[in-house]
């Protein structure tokens, strides 16, 4: 697949423990089908995973899909939905980055190709982390 012809790729995740409190992978693939090319687009997704790691198949899958150059951008319903954790967060941003892949969370409304955009979701995704580690400090 040439550069000129890059997809959208779209992640989504179902959680391995919080099934009720989550957003169903049909409805995050849904909203994620509005933003983009429906009929080009590749779906990645990863049901009955954890957020606090990469050891995700489709995400591997996807990550492989950006370095040989055949992804535009990645669209996700939600930072909760792809990583909880700064170091695996900050890894996929700098692979994006390398491989000119725009990064689009619709919950939270973030462009990732400019300097105060990549900031606010670097941000996003220190919260994300604390929330996981405060809800397991507090399971003890």
């Amino acid at each position: 697949m040439g550069d000129n012809k890059r997809i959208d790729a779209v992640y989504a995740r179902g959680s391995s423990v919080e099934k009720d409190d989550s957003v169903s992978i049909e409805d995050q693939l849904a909203l994620c089908r509005l933003e983009v090319d429906a009929s080009s687009a590749r779906e990645y997704v990863d049901d009955g995973y954890s957020a606090k790691n990469v050891d995700r198949p489709q995400l591997q899958q996807m990550m492989k899909d950006i370095e040989a150059g055949q992804i535009a951008r990645v669209v996700v319903y939600g930072l909760t939905r792809f990583s909880r954790t700064v170091a695996d967060f900050a890894k996929i941003m700098d692979v994006c980055q390398k491989h000119d892949v725009a990064f689009v969370s619709l919950t939270e409304k973030f462009d990732s190709t400019t300097p105060l955009g990549r900031a606010l979701l670097n941000m996003s995704v220190v919260f994300l982390q604390l929330e996981t580690e405060y809800k397991k400090a507090m399971k003890r």
